[in-house]
């Protein structure tokens, strides 16, 4: 295999690891690894490896509230289509029954979170769209909507989403967590285009929200550095 070749599977398994494809990423690390034997790329496999723990066990807690919030309701998590269209019907006789509203809200919740447990985000965001619409205030939908677009990198819609949550809950310090780690992706990837006039407002945002993001204050740094030198 030749070096253009190694680097294209090294950038393959980078580019699968941002979107945290995990396994792709492996594949492809290991590939390289039993050719080179370099420490640096089994460094990148562990990485990968630990990476997709963490979201297996996120998957697993997504899965596990899905059940809390169904019993709620009495159902089952694979009842909650049925549920939905239930609680739609009774809406169209009743536009004004709160109960259906809440209810159907909160169905919209558990197949959102259902569908976060499987990764399929899209989907998750569609519900969790849904379950704002019947309950404006619905502080756990604005959450976890809000945490799919960051995972979407989709990071004005997850600023607007946590915002709205820290309306909702001021003193939620996990929102303000989420919120910080928006503007961070958000100013990293205008720092990666070299827009640091966008980057440096973003970066100076999560030292607002986090005082000790060390690594908000050094990309700040080297942003303000690099804009200096134009």
């Amino acid at each position: 295999m030749t070096g253009d070749q190694i680097n294209a599977l090294i950038s393959k398994g980078i580019e699968a690891f941002k979107r945290k494809k995990y396994d792709e990423a492996i594949e492809a690390f290991q590939e390289v690894y039993n050719i080179t034997n370099s420490q640096e790329i089994l460094n990148l496999i562990d990485m990968a490896k630990n990476a997709k723990s963490i979201q297996e066990q996120e998957y697993q807690a997504a899965a596990n509230e899905a059940k809390l919030r169904a019993s709620v309701l009495g159902i089952k998590v694979e009842d909650v289509d049925k549920a939905i269209a239930e609680y739609a019907d009774a809406l169209k006789n009743n536009p004004n029954d709160d109960s259906a509203k809440n209810n159907i809200a909160l169905a919209y919740y558990i197949r959102g979170v259902t569908f976060t447990s499987k990764g399929e985000h899209d989907k998750a965001i569609a519900d969790y769209s849904e379950a704002i619409k019947y309950e404006p205030n619905y502080p756990h939908a604005f959450n976890k909507r809000g945490q799919e677009y960051t995972a979407n990198c989709d990071f004005d819609k997850a600023i607007a989403d946590f915002e709205e949550l820290l309306r909702l809950n001021p003193n939620d310090n996990t929102a303000k967590g989420f919120l910080s780690g928006a503007y961070l992706g958000r100013g990293a990837a205008y720092d990666k285009n070299g827009d640091y006039v966008r980057a440096i407002p973003d970066f100076e945002k999560v030292l607002e929200l986090e005082p000790d993001n060390n690594t908000a204050r050094e990309l700040l740094e080297m942003a303000k550095a690099e804009m200096a030198k134009s």
